[in-house]
């Protein structure tokens, strides 16, 4: 059986496969799978996911009989969010249920949360009762996210993490799979349900289980709970708008941002011992240093001022997703400079997003490539209208992420991206890829709404039909 034949039975199959066989398929068959992919879980999932139900009664679509049909369909990434934020200040955590029940076809509105006080103790509650592991944003713009994986979604995003994490012909291969290698990240925090902090405690439950205490270091040690995130968003929002000082905060609210003082201040102290184990002890070793950009610095400027510099094996991992002004933050001058002083090894890149569990690594041909099963479309940010998937085209990109099967897979982001359709890349994988060029449309235009292309009010009502739901 072929690897397109097997995958079109069970496309959950991706994850037991190497690069090879991912990143080879011609795209004539890729589009075949994709198109049929598509199609089955429209079917599958219209009558369980009750804001898809929506928005496509509204827009009168029964079926998708095209990849042009699918990206009205699809979620605009600021969905995730569109709750009130008085479900939360009023502690209204059944009406948080409901709300996130119309996104998933987990039954969540039915689970009891009526003892709930808190974010974390309500995601306790449903965490418990049902397979739901939300992932939650940090809400840089003053409201967090709260995106409804589940264990089954865990799995395939672990898998994929290995697999771009992988080496495919000549590229640098982590070896983190291999469960010997040691994984150091100077991030804040240990654990939490902010996306990096769940992939750590993926890395210890599922590759190193009794042994993560020896092999997962990162320069925090606290716990980033939900209310934590979302009591950081709103103290961002208000120190943004100039209200720092007319903000009332409860008893509790106040406890918790001495907390986050308390985090930053012990992680701060720990910086010594994470450059300890990492620089010294890791001398002479192949190792996985998994840093953004603005914490790598911050590493490297602590190592310089300390006189060290990273001696380890030559074939060690630095992986530092994003680079300066492609997500709105920028960093200063020469700042990829720095770190090479410090970290003298290849950078390798990556780009993807939480609602898909496929990512993309940067390629020895310095482009990206998301593995076959998320679909992506490109959209006219002025009309939501599907670009042609062919020749180069640059525009809003949307994904159908094919092996979420406990959510609807379509999302719309907020990057502008250019794709080369007609494929052809030095590194050898086949098919579209992205070139290493993407950008918020947010840090371009005043006002990033994002249409539909169908029609142009069709997500504020499905918005209000959630809300509606809810009431």
């Amino acid at each position: 059986m072929s690897v397109i034949d097997d995958v079109m039975a069970d496309p959950l199959r991706f994850a037991t496969m190497n690069n090879e066989q991912v990143y080879t398929i011609p795209p004539d068959e890729v589009d075949r799978f994709q198109l049929h992919w598509l199609q089955r879980r429209f079917d599958e999932m219209r009558a369980r996911v009750k804001v898809l139900d929506r928005l496509a009664t509204d827009l009168g679509i029964d079926a998708i009989d095209s990849f042009d049909d699918a990206p009205s369909l699809f979620l605009p990434h600021t969905f995730y969010k569109s709750y009130p934020a008085a479900y939360i200040e009023k502690g209204q955590y059944a009406k948080l249920s409901a709300w996130l029940d119309t996104l998933t076809v987990l039954d969540l509105a039915s689970v009891d949360v009526s003892g709930c006080d808190s974010l974390d103790s309500w995601l306790d509650v449903l965490m418990r009762e049902t397979p739901l592991r939300p992932l939650c944003s940090s809400g840089t713009g003053g409201k967090i996210s709260f995106f409804p994986r589940s264990t089954a979604e865990e799995y395939v995003f672990i898998r994929n993490y290995y697999l771009f994490n992988g080496g495919f012909r000549g590229e640098l291969d982590s070896e983190l799979e291999s469960g010997e290698i040691d994984f150091f990240s100077p991030w804040p925090v240990a654990s939490g349900r902010h996306n990096l902090p769940v992939l750590y405690n993926l890395l210890r439950a599922h590759l190193y289980k009794d042994r993560a205490g020896e092999h997962v270091h990162t320069l925090g040690q606290g716990h980033w709970s939900v209310d934590m995130l979302w009591l950081s968003a709103k103290l961002r929002a208000a120190e943004a708008k100039g209200e720092m000082e007319s903000l009332e905060l409860t008893p509790q609210l106040e406890a918790l941002r001495q907390q986050i003082a308390a985090d930053a201040r012990a992680t701060a102290a720990n910086i010594d011992s994470f450059i300890d184990d990492l620089i010294i002890g890791q001398r002479g070793k192949k190792v996985f240093l998994f840093a953004p950009p603005k914490e790598l610095l911050a590493l490297s400027r602590a190592c310089k001022r300390r006189g060290l510099k990273a001696e380890f094996a030559p074939d060690s991992y630095i992986f530092s997703p994003g680079k300066s002004g492609s997500k709105g933050e920028h960093f200063p001058d020469g700042w990829l400079d720095e770190c090479k002083e410090i970290f003298p090894y290849p950078y390798q890149g990556v780009y993807g997003m939480t609602e898909a569990t496929g990512h993309a690594r940067l390629c020895a041909g310095g482009h990206y490539h998301m593995p076959p099963w998320i679909f992506l479309s490109l959209l006219d940010p002025d009309t939501g209208k599907p670009f042609p998937r062919a020749g180069v085209q640059t525009g809003r990109l949307a994904l159908f992420d094919i092996l979420a099967t406990t959510y609807w897979g379509g999302a719309i982001s907020g990057d502008r991206v250019t794709i080369d359709w007609n494929g052809g890349c030095a590194c050898g994988r086949v098919g579209p890829f992205i070139h290493d060029s993407v950008v918020r449309y947010a840090n371009l235009r005043d006002d990033d709404k994002i249409t539909c292309a169908k029609s142009a009010d069709a997500y504020a009502k499905a918005v209000d039909f959630v809300l509606g739901a809810v009431e």
